[in-house]
This record gives structure tokens, C-alpha cells and sequence, in this order.
């Protein structure tokens, strides 16, 4: 169930028109989940201030049920990487809030992952 949030500064226009699909790939493969599970939003034209300055930036989150934790330093440098190359937005433009989801407070299909 990854859910990867991107909330961008950035216009709509210039997110790429692949970038929902090239996103999910990624987190895909960087989690190592099928990508049927993946769900990827991104929510550009943020009015969004980083460090006082309102040059391009974001706040990111990604959620999973396991993956995450001692990994996280790996999984920042490979979404910093990522979205500075896809979106323009430099790495120390934005935080990555990580979510390791308990199985029992996932729901999906009328039930839940526990």
C-alpha cells in the first residue's frame, strides 16, 4: 500500500505528464512492492514557503506497511534524487516525512492488511 504525497510550489504545467506513472515505478521498485499497490498524488500550486524563501519547493510523504525505518536514509537520497531530476525541486527544498503503517490501520477492499 505505498502512498507516495508529493505537495509541490510548482504549476501544475510543469509537472511532467509522466510523472504519475514514472513515480509509481519508482517507488515500486525503490520499496520493493508490486506496483499494483502504489498510490502516487501530487498536489501542485501549493502556496508553500521553505527556510523563508518561496522558490520552487515541496513537502513530501511516504507511506507503507514495512519498508521503511532503518532503510529511510537510503530511500531520502534515491525520492531527493528522483524528484530533483523529474520536478526541478532541489533536494534541500523539501522534507520526506516517512510513515511506517501498521497492518490492522490500512484499509483496502472492505477490510484490512491484517
Amino acid at each position: 500500500m505505498p502512498t507516495f504525497n508529493v505537495f509541490v510550489s510548482i504549476k501544475k504545467e510543469d509537472v511532467p505528464d509522466n510523472f504519475l506513472t514514472e513515480a509509481s515505478a519508482f517507488i515500486a521498485k525503490l520499496l520493493g512492492k508490486p506496483e499494483s499497490y502504489v498510490t502516487v498524488r501530487v498536489v501542485p500550486d501549493q502556496m508553500m514557503c521553505h527556510g523563508g524563501s518561496t522558490e520552487p519547493c515541496g513537502s513530501v510523504q511516504l507511506m507503507s506497511l514495512g519498508s521503511l525505518g532503518p532503510k529511510n536514509k537510503d530511500h531520502s537520497a534515491e525520492i531527493g534524487k528522483f524528484l530533483e531530476e523529474k520536478l526541478k525541486i532541489k533536494k534541500d527544498r523539501f522534507y520526506i516525512t516517512f510513515f511506517d503503517i501498521a497492518r490492522n490501520d490500512c484499509g483496502y477492499s472492505g477490510t484490512t492488511f491484517a
